[in-house]
C-alpha cells in the first residue's frame, strides 16, 4: 500500500520491518487478551496481579493450580469465609491439603448454646469461643512450602472467624499424600 517512489529499493521493506518486530509482542497481546483474564488461561505471573485484585495474599506453598481455582472460586470462597465449609473449601481446592477442624460451636449473642459440647459435663465452658485446625499438605504442596509453614498458618488464622482463639498446626506430607489436588475443573 506504500506509494511506488517508497517500495523502489530496499530501505521501505527494512524500515517497516523495524516497527513489525517492535510492534508484534503487542499485536499478539492483543489478540489474546481474554486469555489474560480467564483463570484456566491465564499466565501464572498475571495470576498473582488478578490474586490481588480481589485482595487474595496466598503463601508460596499454593501453586499454580491452586491460584487458578482461588480465582475461580473467587465470591464463593470469600463467601463462605470465616466459615469451616469455607477453611474445608480453601484447603482442598487451593492449598491441596485436608483438614481436621475441632471447635466450640461458637457463641450466640455472646452466650454459649445449649447443644455446644463439653468433654466434661462438670467442666466449665471456655471463656471464648475456640477452634483446633490440623492442615495436612500434599508432598508437592510440602515441597514448595519448603519446611516454612508459618504463611501457611497466617493464612489459615486469617480465615477463621473474628474472635476465636484458634491453635493452627501444619503437617508437611502424610495422609493428604492419596489425595490428588483439585483441577480447575472439578472445583468449578
Amino acid at each position: 500500500m506504500l506509494p511506488e517512489s517508497y517500495r523502489a529499493g530496499d530501505f521501505a521493506d527494512r524500515f517497516i520491518a523495524g516497527f513489525d518486530d517492535t510492534l508484534a509482542p503487542l499485536i499478539e497481546t492483543l489478540d489474546c487478551l481474554e486469555a489474560y483474564f480467564g483463570p484456566r488461561t491465564a499466565p501464572a505471573d498475571f495470576l498473582a496481579w488478578t490474586l490481588r485484585w480481589t485482595g487474595t495474599d496466598l503463601p508460596a506453598a499454593v501453586g499454580t493450580t491452586g491460584r487458578r481455582n482461588a480465582l475461580l472460586l473467587g465470591r464463593r470462597l470469600h463467601g463462605l469465609r470465616g466459615t469451616q465449609a469455607g477453611l474445608e473449601l480453601l484447603a482442598h481446592a487451593v492449598l491441596e491439603a485436608t483438614v481436621e477442624v475441632a471447635e466450640s460451636g461458637g457463641t450466640v449473642r455472646g452466650r454459649w448454646p445449649q447443644e455446644c459440647p463439653r468433654a466434661d459435663e462438670g467442666a466449665a465452658r471456655p471463656a471464648h469461643p475456640w477452634a483446633d485446625v490440623h492442615l495436612v499438605l500434599s508432598p508437592a504442596a510440602s515441597e514448595r512450602c519448603g519446611g516454612r509453614t508459618g504463611d501457611v498458618e497466617a493464612l489459615v488464622r486469617d480465615w477463621l472467624p473474628a474472635g476465636v482463639t484458634s491453635r493452627v498446626r501444619v503437617s508437611l506430607g502424610g495422609p493428604a499424600a492419596s489425595a490428588a489436588p483439585a483441577s480447575p475443573e472439578d472445583v468449578v
